[in-house]
């Protein structure tokens, strides 16, 4: 029973996927500090605070690279879903903005000034507490000089910041159920085994209403498709 259940979840997950992989241009794509590619979807926790002479700041370490050499010019949208205090800040890529509150935000146009650029994405925090930002990169042409026109084109990878500050227990990735930093058709089956198994285990309640059951099983799914 199990084995049918998973083999016809894995055959949705993989007609899902192929379709968002048709939908997202990854002409740019998001890096971290050491060059390497950051998966469309990914949450990523920065908690490493650094004292400067004026701020506190945590640092996202996330730069965005030209993949292809495209001469798009880009912009990056940005929801900021919690901010317990402090200012958040992201320069890119020709502009900065700070806020201090939840919404949806988007920078200017503009077009990387190498092939790999700093996209400054920093908290600034007041006091402990959290700060999740979720970026997305959209990609546009150019028409004309005077004045230009920028004709949207594509929609580019998305990531999620997750800022912390203070003895905050690290959130580890959600839906994360067996633990292995990724979410994954892995987890679904975790779930199904625990189902399965009546064990007990509290780690499969992934949405959070103090049982595990299908309803569990769907939003491990939902969480992956949504990726």
């Amino acid at each position: 029973m199990k084995r049918i259940i998973t083999l016809l979840f894995s055959g949705l997950l993989l007609m899902t996927w192929s379709l968002q992989a048709q939908e997202i241009d990854e002409s740019f794509v998001f890096v971290d500090d050491e060059g390497e590619v950051i998966q469309n979807g990914a949450i990523l926790v920065r908690n490493q605070v650094v004292y400067g002479e004026e701020n506190v700041v945590i640092y996202s370490g996330v730069s965005v690279m030209n993949a292809v050499g495209s001469n798009d010019y880009i912009k990056m949208h940005y929801t900021i879903e919690r901010i317990d205090n402090g200012i958040y800040q992201i320069c890119f890529p020709t502009t900065c903005n700070m806020e201090d509150e939840v919404g949806s935000f988007e920078t200017g146009q503009g077009q990387l000034m190498s092939d790999v650029q700093d996209i400054m994405s920093e908290w600034f925090p007041a006091a402990d507490g959290e700060c999740i930002v979720k970026l997305t990169i959209e990609l546009f042409s150019r028409e004309g000089f005077f004045p230009p026109t920028y004709v949207h084109k594509a929609f580019g990878p998305t990531i999620t910041l997750h800022f912390i500050k203070g003895d905050i227990p690290n959130p580890g990735v959600p839906g994360d159920v067996n633990g292995d930093g990724e979410v994954n058709i892995s987890d679904v089956n975790a779930v199904i085994d625990m189902i399965l198994s009546q064990s007990g285990d509290t780690a499969g309640d992934v949405n959070g209403d103090g049982e595990v059951n299908i309803a569990d099983v769907n939003a491990v799914i939902d969480l992956i498709l949504n990726q």
